[in-house]
Protein backbone atom coordinates (compact mmCIF):
# COMPACT_ATOMS: atom_id res chain seq x y z
CA UNK A 1 0.00 0.00 0.00
CA UNK A 2 2.83 2.39 0.82
CA UNK A 3 4.55 1.71 -2.49
CA UNK A 4 1.38 2.07 -4.57
CA UNK A 5 -0.09 5.10 -2.80
CA UNK A 6 3.24 6.90 -2.37
CA UNK A 7 4.44 6.09 -5.88
CA UNK A 8 1.23 7.13 -7.64
CA UNK A 9 1.00 10.30 -5.53
CA UNK A 10 4.53 11.23 -6.62
CA UNK A 11 3.84 10.40 -10.28
CA UNK A 12 0.62 12.43 -10.29
CA UNK A 13 2.54 15.40 -8.92
CA UNK A 14 5.44 15.11 -11.38
CA UNK A 15 3.22 14.76 -14.45
CA UNK A 16 0.63 17.28 -13.25
CA UNK A 17 -2.28 14.81 -13.33
CA UNK A 18 -3.57 15.41 -9.79
CA UNK A 19 -6.92 16.50 -11.19
CA UNK A 20 -7.51 12.98 -12.52
CA UNK A 21 -7.87 11.45 -9.06
CA UNK A 22 -10.46 13.46 -7.11
CA UNK A 23 -14.17 12.73 -7.51
CA UNK A 24 -17.12 15.02 -8.29
CA UNK A 25 -20.70 14.07 -9.01
CA UNK A 26 -21.02 16.96 -11.47
CA UNK A 27 -19.45 16.96 -14.02
CA UNK A 28 -17.26 13.86 -13.61
CA UNK A 29 -20.01 11.26 -13.24
CA UNK A 30 -23.20 12.82 -14.52
CA UNK A 31 -21.88 14.88 -17.46
CA UNK A 32 -18.58 13.34 -18.59
CA UNK A 33 -19.36 9.79 -17.43
CA UNK A 34 -15.82 9.34 -16.08
CA UNK A 35 -16.72 6.30 -14.00
CA UNK A 36 -13.07 5.23 -13.84
CA UNK A 37 -12.66 7.96 -11.23
CA UNK A 38 -14.61 5.77 -8.81
CA UNK A 39 -11.54 3.51 -8.83
CA UNK A 40 -8.71 6.01 -9.28
CA UNK A 41 -9.87 8.07 -6.31
CA UNK A 42 -8.55 5.36 -3.96
CA UNK A 43 -4.97 5.26 -5.29
CA UNK A 44 -3.21 8.59 -4.79
CA UNK A 45 -3.19 11.57 -2.46
CA UNK A 46 -3.07 15.07 -3.92
CA UNK A 47 -0.79 16.84 -1.42
CA UNK A 48 2.48 16.04 0.32
CA UNK A 49 0.94 16.45 3.79
CA UNK A 50 -1.69 13.82 2.97
CA UNK A 51 1.05 11.47 1.76
CA UNK A 52 2.94 12.03 5.03
CA UNK A 53 0.05 11.48 7.44
CA UNK A 54 -1.63 8.81 5.34
CA UNK A 55 1.65 6.94 4.90
CA UNK A 56 2.34 7.02 8.64
CA UNK A 57 -1.12 5.62 9.36
CA UNK A 58 -0.76 2.86 6.75
CA UNK A 59 2.66 1.92 8.14
CA UNK A 60 1.57 1.80 11.78
CA UNK A 61 -1.57 -0.14 10.93
CA UNK A 62 0.62 -3.05 9.85
CA UNK A 63 -0.44 -4.57 13.17
CA UNK A 64 -3.85 -5.19 11.58
CA UNK A 65 -2.17 -7.04 8.70
CA UNK A 66 -0.29 -9.16 11.23
CA UNK A 67 -3.49 -9.96 13.10
CA UNK A 68 -5.51 -10.73 9.97
CA UNK A 69 -2.78 -12.36 7.91
CA UNK A 70 -1.96 -11.34 4.30
CA UNK A 71 -4.86 -13.20 2.67
CA UNK A 72 -7.50 -11.74 4.97
CA UNK A 73 -5.94 -8.28 5.02
CA UNK A 74 -5.86 -7.89 1.24
CA UNK A 75 -9.47 -9.11 1.16
CA UNK A 76 -10.32 -6.51 3.80
CA UNK A 77 -8.69 -3.76 1.70
CA UNK A 78 -10.63 -4.80 -1.40
CA UNK A 79 -13.98 -5.11 0.40
CA UNK A 80 -13.45 -1.76 2.15
CA UNK A 81 -12.62 -0.05 -1.15
CA UNK A 82 -15.73 -1.49 -2.82
CA UNK A 83 -17.97 -0.47 0.07
CA UNK A 84 -16.44 3.01 0.14
CA UNK A 85 -17.03 3.42 -3.61
CA UNK A 86 -20.78 2.99 -3.15
CA UNK A 87 -20.76 5.09 0.01
CA UNK A 88 -18.88 7.85 -1.81
CA UNK A 89 -21.59 7.99 -4.47
CA UNK A 90 -24.25 8.13 -1.77
CA UNK A 91 -22.35 10.89 0.05
CA UNK A 92 -22.08 13.01 -3.11
CA UNK A 93 -25.75 12.52 -4.01
CA UNK A 94 -27.05 13.33 -0.53
CA UNK A 95 -24.42 15.96 0.26
CA UNK A 96 -25.07 18.18 -2.73
CA UNK A 97 -27.78 19.98 -0.80
CA UNK A 98 -25.26 20.74 1.97
CA UNK A 99 -22.52 22.06 -0.30
CA UNK A 100 -20.56 18.81 -0.66
CA UNK A 101 -19.41 18.82 -4.28
CA UNK A 102 -16.06 17.02 -4.31
CA UNK A 103 -14.33 14.15 -2.54
CA UNK A 104 -10.53 14.42 -2.29
CA UNK A 105 -8.17 11.94 -3.89
CA UNK A 106 -6.61 9.30 -1.71
CA UNK A 107 -7.43 6.01 0.05
CA UNK A 108 -9.38 7.76 2.80
CA UNK A 109 -11.95 4.99 2.94
CA UNK A 110 -9.47 2.14 3.34
CA UNK A 111 -7.36 4.09 5.86
CA UNK A 112 -10.30 4.95 8.11
CA UNK A 113 -11.81 1.48 7.72
CA UNK A 114 -8.50 0.10 9.02
CA UNK A 115 -8.51 2.69 11.81
CA UNK A 116 -11.91 1.34 12.85
CA UNK A 117 -10.40 -2.15 13.09
CA UNK A 118 -7.53 -0.65 15.11
CA UNK A 119 -10.01 0.97 17.49
CA UNK A 120 -12.02 -2.24 17.84
CA UNK A 121 -9.32 -4.91 18.00
CA UNK A 122 -6.19 -3.41 19.52
CA UNK A 123 -6.41 -3.01 23.31
CA UNK A 124 -5.03 -0.10 25.29
CA UNK A 125 -1.57 -0.97 26.58
CA UNK A 126 -0.90 2.02 28.83
CA UNK A 127 -2.25 5.43 29.83
CA UNK A 128 -0.55 8.73 30.57
CA UNK A 129 -1.58 12.21 31.62
CA UNK A 130 -0.75 15.61 30.15
CA UNK A 131 -1.82 18.60 32.25
CA UNK A 132 -4.18 16.32 34.13
CA UNK A 133 -5.87 14.98 30.97
CA UNK A 134 -5.71 11.20 30.53
CA UNK A 135 -4.53 9.79 27.18
CA UNK A 136 -3.77 6.29 25.94
CA UNK A 137 -1.06 4.88 23.70
CA UNK A 138 -3.61 4.82 20.84
CA UNK A 139 -3.86 8.62 21.01
CA UNK A 140 -0.98 9.06 18.53
CA UNK A 141 -2.82 7.17 15.80
CA UNK A 142 -5.95 9.23 16.35
CA UNK A 143 -3.92 12.44 16.05
CA UNK A 144 -2.64 11.32 12.64
CA UNK A 145 -6.19 10.44 11.62
CA UNK A 146 -7.40 13.88 12.74
CA UNK A 147 -4.73 15.56 10.61
CA UNK A 148 -5.88 13.58 7.58
CA UNK A 149 -9.50 14.27 8.46
CA UNK A 150 -9.01 18.04 8.32
CA UNK A 151 -6.90 18.14 5.17
CA UNK A 152 -9.71 18.81 2.65
CA UNK A 153 -12.84 19.72 4.56
CA UNK A 154 -15.69 19.03 4.07
CA UNK A 155 -14.82 16.37 1.49
CA UNK A 156 -12.21 14.70 3.68
CA UNK A 157 -14.73 14.44 6.54
CA UNK A 158 -17.25 12.77 4.23
CA UNK A 159 -14.63 10.34 2.88
CA UNK A 160 -13.48 9.50 6.42
CA UNK A 161 -17.07 8.92 7.52
CA UNK A 162 -17.56 6.56 4.56
CA UNK A 163 -14.42 4.69 5.62
CA UNK A 164 -15.52 4.34 9.24
CA UNK A 165 -18.94 3.14 8.10
CA UNK A 166 -17.31 0.64 5.74
CA UNK A 167 -15.12 -0.59 8.61
CA UNK A 168 -18.20 -1.06 10.80
CA UNK A 169 -19.98 -2.99 8.03
CA UNK A 170 -16.94 -5.23 7.58
CA UNK A 171 -16.65 -5.82 11.31
CA UNK A 172 -20.33 -6.75 11.58
CA UNK A 173 -19.86 -9.36 8.80
CA UNK A 174 -22.91 -7.98 7.02
CA UNK A 175 -23.44 -10.01 3.87
CA UNK A 176 -20.43 -12.19 4.69
CA UNK A 177 -17.95 -9.36 4.09
CA UNK A 178 -15.56 -10.57 6.77
CA UNK A 179 -15.51 -14.12 5.43
CA UNK A 180 -14.98 -13.25 1.76
CA UNK A 181 -11.60 -14.17 0.25
CA UNK A 182 -10.07 -13.93 -3.21
CA UNK A 183 -10.39 -17.08 -5.34
CA UNK A 184 -7.79 -19.74 -4.73
CA UNK A 185 -6.01 -19.35 -8.13
CA UNK A 186 -5.44 -15.65 -7.40
CA UNK A 187 -4.12 -16.47 -3.93
CA UNK A 188 -1.75 -19.07 -5.38
CA UNK A 189 -0.51 -16.58 -7.97
CA UNK A 190 0.12 -13.95 -5.29
CA UNK A 191 1.78 -16.49 -3.02
CA UNK A 192 4.17 -17.50 -5.80
CA UNK A 193 5.06 -14.12 -7.30
CA UNK A 194 4.18 -11.38 -4.79
CA UNK A 195 4.75 -12.85 -1.33
CA UNK A 196 8.52 -13.40 -1.85
CA UNK A 197 8.87 -9.72 -2.79
CA UNK A 198 6.59 -7.97 -0.29
CA UNK A 199 6.22 -10.38 2.63
CA UNK A 200 7.45 -9.88 6.19
CA UNK A 201 9.05 -12.59 8.33
CA UNK A 202 8.02 -16.22 7.72
CA UNK A 203 6.85 -16.50 11.32
CA UNK A 204 4.17 -13.88 10.78
CA UNK A 205 3.02 -15.52 7.55
CA UNK A 206 2.75 -18.96 9.11
CA UNK A 207 0.80 -17.56 12.04
CA UNK A 208 -1.56 -15.89 9.60
CA UNK A 209 -2.28 -19.30 8.09
CA UNK A 210 -3.45 -20.48 11.49
CA UNK A 211 -5.63 -17.39 11.74
CA UNK A 212 -7.32 -18.16 8.43
CA UNK A 213 -8.23 -21.68 9.55
CA UNK A 214 -9.69 -20.73 12.94
CA UNK A 215 -13.14 -19.24 13.52
CA UNK A 216 -13.61 -15.61 14.48
CA UNK A 217 -15.01 -14.75 17.90
CA UNK A 218 -17.06 -11.87 19.03
CA UNK A 219 -15.42 -8.56 19.98
CA UNK A 220 -15.86 -7.12 23.45
CA UNK A 221 -15.35 -3.56 24.50
CA UNK A 222 -13.00 -4.56 27.28
CA UNK A 223 -9.34 -4.56 26.22
CA UNK A 224 -8.49 -7.95 27.71
CA UNK A 225 -11.37 -9.66 25.93
CA UNK A 226 -10.61 -7.78 22.72
CA UNK A 227 -7.09 -9.17 22.93
CA UNK A 228 -8.49 -12.66 23.44
CA UNK A 229 -10.57 -12.30 20.28
CA UNK A 230 -7.68 -12.25 17.90
CA UNK A 231 -5.32 -14.26 20.07
CA UNK A 232 -7.87 -17.05 19.99
CA UNK A 233 -7.14 -17.37 16.30
CA UNK A 234 -3.41 -16.78 16.68
CA UNK A 235 -2.87 -19.26 19.50
CA UNK A 236 -1.44 -22.64 18.61
CA UNK A 237 -2.63 -24.18 21.86
CA UNK A 238 -0.96 -25.34 25.07
CA UNK A 239 1.08 -28.36 25.90
CA UNK A 240 -0.03 -31.70 24.51
CA UNK A 241 -2.21 -33.72 26.78
CA UNK A 242 -0.50 -36.43 28.76
CA UNK A 243 3.02 -35.19 27.97
CA UNK A 244 5.63 -32.75 29.12
CA UNK A 245 5.30 -29.14 27.91
CA UNK A 246 7.17 -28.54 24.68
CA UNK A 247 9.50 -25.53 24.34
CA UNK A 248 7.99 -22.42 22.74
CA UNK A 249 8.19 -22.35 18.96
CA UNK A 250 9.81 -19.53 17.01
CA UNK A 251 6.40 -18.65 15.56
CA UNK A 252 4.88 -18.19 19.01
CA UNK A 253 7.81 -16.06 20.17
CA UNK A 254 7.68 -13.92 17.00
CA UNK A 255 3.91 -13.44 17.31
CA UNK A 256 4.20 -12.43 20.96
CA UNK A 257 6.95 -9.93 20.14
CA UNK A 258 4.87 -8.55 17.27
CA UNK A 259 2.06 -7.82 19.72
CA UNK A 260 4.46 -6.46 22.37
CA UNK A 261 7.27 -4.71 20.44
CA UNK A 262 8.95 -3.63 23.69
CA UNK A 263 9.19 -7.19 25.04
CA UNK A 264 12.52 -8.96 24.72
CA UNK A 265 12.87 -12.52 23.47
CA UNK A 266 13.61 -13.74 27.01
CA UNK A 267 10.44 -12.09 28.30
CA UNK A 268 8.41 -13.69 25.52
CA UNK A 269 9.87 -17.12 26.30
CA UNK A 270 9.24 -16.64 30.03
CA UNK A 271 5.60 -15.70 29.36
CA UNK A 272 5.07 -18.72 27.10
CA UNK A 273 6.70 -21.08 29.58
CA UNK A 274 4.52 -19.77 32.38
CA UNK A 275 1.44 -20.27 30.21
CA UNK A 276 2.34 -23.76 28.93
CA UNK A 277 2.78 -22.33 25.42
CA UNK A 278 -0.76 -20.97 25.32
CA UNK A 279 -0.46 -17.67 23.46
CA UNK A 280 -3.65 -16.23 24.93
CA UNK A 281 -2.47 -16.82 28.49
CA UNK A 282 1.05 -15.59 27.64
CA UNK A 283 -0.34 -12.26 26.41
CA UNK A 284 -2.40 -11.95 29.58
CA UNK A 285 0.79 -12.65 31.55
CA UNK A 286 2.62 -9.80 29.76
CA UNK A 287 -0.37 -7.50 30.14
CA UNK A 288 -0.40 -8.15 33.89
CA UNK A 289 3.36 -7.68 34.09
CA UNK A 290 3.24 -4.36 32.22
CA UNK A 291 0.39 -3.07 34.39
CA UNK A 292 2.24 -4.03 37.57
CA UNK A 293 5.46 -2.35 36.42
CA UNK A 294 3.76 0.77 35.03
CA UNK A 295 4.24 3.98 37.03
CA UNK A 296 1.19 5.25 38.91
CA UNK A 297 -1.03 7.63 36.97
CA UNK A 298 -2.18 9.62 39.93
CA UNK A 299 -0.14 12.47 41.26
CA UNK A 300 0.76 12.23 44.99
Amino acid sequence: MLLVVGGLSLISSIFQIKTDFHLQLVPHLTTHHQFWRLISVHFAFSTSSEVLFGGLIIYHLRIIERLFGPAKYVSFIFVSAVLCTFLNIAALVTGTAFGLNVLPAGPYGVVFAALYQFYTLVPIMYEFKVFGIAFTDKFYMYILGAQLLMSHMPGSIASAACGLFAGAIYRSDFGGTRRWRFPKPMVQFADRFLVPVFSSSPAIRSTATTLESRPQTRTSDRPAQAMREYLDVLSTGGAPQGGTPRPPSEEQIATLQAIFPSATQDQAIEALNSANNNLDAAVQFLLDSSSNNAPPNRAP
